[in-house]
């Protein structure tokens, strides 16, 4: 079985995909600072963020929850075999189509066999989803949530063909990619956190989690409206994406306490509570760019500098946020070793270039916001620290193959 407790297939197979879609992502930054007209930057770009989400973020995501959550009896039924598989074979082949026809018939027939055969499998998972505590709560409803997500997917299609790319297909895009960012992935991955907090006996209050997940999931479907700000100056949208942003404010408080008291007894390696720490930061950061995105000020800055803020939001939340929580998931239940020295040496490498790239983004974008001097060099420095994370993946990578004991 795929994400049967031996079996590191699944996590390293996704691992793979994170290293190769993160290869694309740093010749696109190459294009930036050494441009060439033999580099297909927009189809580069629809493989690259298509396998960073589905290869490795989806399938880790998933492969975790069917670990944490699935009973071993319900784990051998012939859907999760059949299911997984399937999407083992579509993703990968998402590195070949888009860079060479870009979004034509090949991709969107793999699009569309992924996202049928993903049905499957979330349905499958409901079913066996077991009990109603705050970890399955937030499991549920993330894949809720996934399932909303996907629609924008087959809508996307009808509004090429009768309309185009005009503001309703940007805004379809934003609709997918906001429930998939902020309901499935945020949903999910704190669902698997409680869980693992549960298996190590890490007392929590219930009422703690319990306030998080209410205010987490009220604000979630009104916080769309900042996604389409963009497109529309009624103030109606700033006031309710104000108003989700400030829900969402709430939950990240009582996350706060959550983290306070689960803190005082994690018995865990350096490397792990330092995983969580960056990710925790990558998240209060997320939601504070939310809540100052709903005043329209910083909207038209925003898109006027969309290279920088917008961008630079974008990789907040899938390196800073997503990638650092999947490291400390899956590293704590054995899947990936962390803890051998040169890991930790990646990893410290791949949270340095998260760090000093995310810097970089952002105080470019400030420094024409505010009419100062750009920083000269700028694309080539950001080449460096892209490619600063990229060998810190290959440490980590590369240690998986290594036979010593997992110590968490």
């Amino acid at each position: 079985m795929l994400v049967s407790k031996k079996s590191k297939f699944l996590y390293l197979y996704a691992f793979t995909l994170f290293i190769l879609s993160a290869l694309y992502g740093l010749l696109m930054r190459w294009n930036f600072a050494f441009p060439t007209k033999f580099i297909p930057y927009q189809n580069l770009l629809q493989s690259h963020s298509h396998v960073a989400f589905l290869g490795w973020g989806y399938l880790s995501v998933i492969g975790a929850i069917i670990y944490y959550f699935v009973l071993d009896d319900h784990k051998k039924s012939k859907v999760y075999k059949a299911t997984l598989t399937i999407l083992l074979v579509v993703i990968p082949l998402m590195l070949i189509s888009f860079p060479l026809g870009g979004y034509k018939v090949f991709s969107v027939v793999l699009l569309a066999v992924f996202g049928l055969t993903s049905y499957v499998l979330s349905f499958r998972i409901l079913k066996d989803l077991q009990g109603n505590n705050t970890s399955v709560k937030l499991i549920r409803y993330g894949i809720y949530y996934y399932l909303l997500s996907s629609l924008a997917t087959w809508f996307l299609a009808f509004v090429i063909v009768t309309q185009g790319k005009t503001d309703l297909y940007y805004n379809t895009v934003y609709f997918y990619l906001h429930f998939l960012y902020n309901g499935f992935f945020v949903f999910a991955l704190f669902g698997l956190l409680f869980k693992i907090f549960e298996n190590q006996q890490i007392v929590i209050s219930e009422k703690l989690k319990q306030h998080f997940f209410i205010y987490l999931n009220i604000a979630c479907i009104p916080a769309y409206a900042l996604s389409v700000l963009w497109s529309t100056n009624l103030l109606l949208f700033n006031v309710v994406g104000f108003v989700a942003s400030g829900l969402q404010f709430i939950s990240l408080v009582f996350l706060i306490k959550i983290m306070q008291q689960a803190f005082s007894q994690i018995n865990w390696s350096f490397t792990s509570k330092l995983l969580l720490k960056f990710a925790l930061i990558s998240y209060s950061l997320k939601i504070s760019s939310q809540i100052l995105s709903a005043f329209p000020y910083i909207v038209e800055k925003s898109l006027a500098l969309k290279p920088f803020f917008i961008i630079g939001y974008l990789h907040l939340f899938t390196l800073g946020f997503l990638s650092v929580f999947l490291f400390l998931i899956v590293g704590q239940f054995g899947k990936i070793n962390l803890q051998k020295p040169t890991s930790k040496v990646g990893i410290l490498l791949f949270l340095s270039g998260v760090f000093i790239a995310e810097s970089l983004l952002f105080l470019q974008g400030f420094l024409f916001m505010f009419q100062f001097d750009a920083i000269k060099n700028y694309n080539f420095f950001l080449l460096i620290f892209s490619f600063l994370m990229i060998i810190g993946l290959l440490v980590i990578y590369i240690n998986q193959f290594s036979r010593l004991p997992i110590i968490k």
